[in-house]
């Protein structure tokens, strides 16, 4: 009786083994497709909730998925949206106990002006793997990038006004294209260029479909000489998604 009794304490006193557990992270455009390696990937940091201890860092790779499968067919509950060549982050955590983890996701990477950051809670326990679609947070807005005129551009009036090209480039958070009539229909947006001179509101230019691709462009009149800012404004009344990109220029 003595050595069962000495037994079980020795098994109480002896700490759980650590196991190993994968947990796999996505980043999702909002009406769009994932954030993957055409985009820089996505930022990810995984972190105990309670002590804010990193557990693990990584960027996401791969591919923006099918779209077919993502944006086209109707899907019905547990239904896995991602392909195996799907952009992922995926960290093998070694935990001896359930941990509650904040996932954080950061991104895109390669438009820094754009970058939008999204996170959750999930508990994680010992051994029991979040794979396949795993953990999916939804990084929402429009990547806008200002094309023309150039940051801090030199224009002279020379006596007279002078048109100024405003062109944009516009992408959803995973670099999917779009255009009037598109998959991703930018007849619905609202394009805008905002213009300050010298800090001061002077007018807004609607921006309009350019004939390429993700291209939308806008003239802007300038009379006066000064210091100008352009910001660019794109909204999706129907999705929210919003994006805004800014640029400088001088008038002599």
């Amino acid at each position: 009786m003595r050595i069962l009794s000495m037994l079980a304490i020795l098994l109480l006193s002896t700490p759980t083994l650590a196991e190993e557990t994968r947990v796999v992270v996505r980043a999702r455009a909002r009406d769009g497709k994932f954030v993957g390696t055409s985009m820089g990937g996505a930022q990810v940091v995984l972190r105990d909730a309670e002590t804010g201890q990193l557990l693990a860092r990584g960027v996401t790779s791969g591919t923006t998925g099918d779209t077919q499968r993502l944006m086209k067919q109707p899907y019905s509950r547990g239904t896995q949206l991602a392909d195996e060549k799907s952009a992922k982050f995926e960290a093998t955590l070694v935990l001896d106990e359930p941990r509650l983890v904040t996932v954080e996701v950061s991104g895109p990477e390669a438009q820094r002006q754009a970058r939008i950051t999204s996170s959750t809670q999930i508990w994680v326990i010992p051994g029991k793997h979040l794979t396949g679609d795993g953990i999916i947070l939804e990084l929402p807005g429009f990547v806008v990038d200002v094309l023309e005129p150039r940051a801090h551009e030199f224009i002279r009036l020379e006596g007279k006004p002078r048109n100024v090209p405003i062109r944009a480039n516009l992408v959803l958070m995973c670099g999917c294209p779009t255009e009037p009539g598109g998959l991703w229909d930018s007849s619905k947006y609202e394009l805008r260029a905002v213009v300050k001179r010298d800090g001061k509101p002077v007018t807004s230019v609607p921006l309009s479909y350019a004939g390429k691709t993700s291209a939308y462009e806008g003239q802007l009149s300038v009379q006066e000489k000064g210091a100008y800012e352009i910001l660019v404004t794109a909204y999706d009344p129907n999705t929210g998604n919003t994006g805004v990109d800014r640029t400088t220029f001088i008038v002599e």
